[in-house]
């Protein structure tokens, strides 16, 4: 994989920006509503959006969640993140992941999860995540996932 262009920048933004990039890439052919998530709307939960030029090519939400497998751990839990086609392969996900790892880590959290889609769970290796139980089909997409979790601190190095 090649890093990614010195162009991209990733910043924080509100809901409405992260949704049309989630809706293309994750609910395609799905009425636009479905990209909506009552957590987006948490005075909690944060969005960030990596971009080339004016143009939003990945984005990803998080908000606080326990991982059931860690009680007692300060744990963010993330969803929707996703990557334009055109962009994937080149550290567009790596660069919000580190982004995202960087402000956890300034707010304490020790590990962060997700639900991750089965045909990206080599990339969250590849960044130092462990795939851990059984997988399960997402009800809203049909699609099998696993849970992916990662110590923060080794997502900063």
């Amino acid at each position: 994989m090649s890093e990614v262009d010195t162009a991209v920048v990733v910043r924080a933004v509100p809901a409405d920006v992260v949704r049309p990039l989630r809706h293309r890439v994750l609910r395609p052919g799905r009425p636009g509503s479905t990209a909506r998530f009552a957590i987006d709307q948490r005075e909690d939960t944060w969005h960030l959006a990596a971009y080339a030029g004016g143009l939003v090519v990945g984005v990803v939400t998080f908000f606080p969640e326990p991982y059931p497998e860690a009680p007692g751990r300060r744990a963010a839990r993330f969803r929707s993140m996703a990557v334009e086609a055109d962009w994937r392969g080149r550290g567009v996900g790596k660069l919000l992941m580190h982004e995202a790892a960087r402000r956890l880590h300034e707010q304490g959290v020790e590990i962060t999860w997700a639900h991750g889609r089965d045909t990206a769970l080599g990339f969250y290796e590849t960044l130092g995540f462990r795939v851990e139980g059984d997988g399960f089909i997402d009800p809203d997409t049909d699609l099998g996932h696993h849970n992916v979790v990662a110590e923060v601190s080794a997502l900063l190095e």
